[in-house]
């Protein structure tokens, strides 16, 4: 099966900007770019201004903006991860051959990389279109992310490894995620669990924790725990309520679990959703297959037909 992911290099195409050129260079960047060029001018150039300044600052703008020092000190960082630039695009073509194994209609979409200032991972454009900031993928220990406070806990995910990896990730929440905020606590889980297994089908040499964003020991400690999570969910009377704040609790990114041990992850139920996941295609095995279960199977559904047990 033919598929070509492809990757543009925004940041690398920005920097070629000249005051002698500037016309020119601004319509090649809007035909290859399209609205990511207006909407990068917009937020992250030009920045907040008032509702009532119409003036047009662009041209000054990006020329502050591509001489800033700082700027283009992450600009230098950045350009080191050019050399893994291959090995991304072959990442995703072969996942992608996946994806479109089990969803035959589905859109490959175009990645456009480019300096997010630490503001984002994977950004979705339109609905054929994500952007990477590749400022988030320099490696877990780059100095620079000491300088702008980025947390201790989601370090290990802020490595170039990643990048494949939440591309599809972003790419399946804008295709086929569910909007869990009407939903029970035990349904969100559920739906989350579904987001795993699709990732674990089209990433199946990935380890577990690549999967779930947990460390190896973190990913460990869920598998060696997994009733006594279970257990605590069930005894605290939350699996079926819809408060907004447990979901946070259970699937937000934070350094550990509020009321669990302290080598808990943060967004525990994407293990306990995933588990449930398992259990519901083991079940049904040879009469649900994987396009199935994520586009005729809500949540409650599937949960309620998991017959999920933990292991532990």
């Amino acid at each position: 099966m033919e598929v070509q992911v492809t990757l543009l290099d925004f940041q690398s195409d920005f920097q070629q900007y000249s005051d002698s050129g500037y016309e020119t260079w601004q319509n090649r960047m809007r035909e290859r770019y399209g609205d990511f060029y207006d909407y990068f001018i917009r937020y992250h150039v030009i920045g907040p201004r008032p509702a009532h300044d119409t003036n047009d600052m662009t041209r000054q703008a990006i020329a502050r903006y591509v001489n800033d020092r700082y700027v283009q000190e992450v600009n230098a960082q950045i350009s080191k991860l050019q050399r893994e630039y291959e090995s991304w695009r072959e990442e995703l073509n072969q996942t992608m051959r996946y994806v479109r194994y089990y969803f035959p209609q589905h859109r490959v979409p175009r990645i456009i990389l480019f300096n997010s200032m630490f503001t984002h991972g994977v950004l979705p454009v339109n609905d054929s279109t994500l952007a990477v900031g590749l400022d988030m993928f320099l490696g877990s220990n780059h100095p620079l992310y000491d300088s702008v406070g980025i947390y201790q806990y989601i370090r290990h995910k802020l490595n170039p490894r990643y990048v494949p990896f939440f591309t599809v990730q972003m790419n399946y929440r804008m295709n086929y995620a569910a909007d869990d905020e009407p939903m029970k606590l035990i349904e969100a889980i559920t739906e989350r669990g579904k987001e795993m297994y699709f990732l674990s089908m089209v990433f199946p040499d990935a380890p577990d924790s690549l999967i779930l964003g947990y460390t190896a020991r973190q990913t460990e400690w869920c598998y060696l725990s997994e009733r006594s999570i279970w257990e605590f969910m069930n005894d605290k009377d939350l699996l079926y309520k819809t408060n907004a704040m447990d979901k946070t609790r259970f699937l937000g990114e934070s350094p550990t679990t509020s009321g669990m041990p302290p080598e808990s992850p943060g967004s525990i139920g994407n293990f306990i959703g995933w588990q449930i996941v398992k259990s519901f295609m083991e079940k049904h095995k040879g009469t649900v297959n994987l396009q199935q279960m994520i586009t005729n199977y809500p949540a409650p559904l599937i949960f309620a037909k998991s017959g999920y047990r933990p292991q532990s």
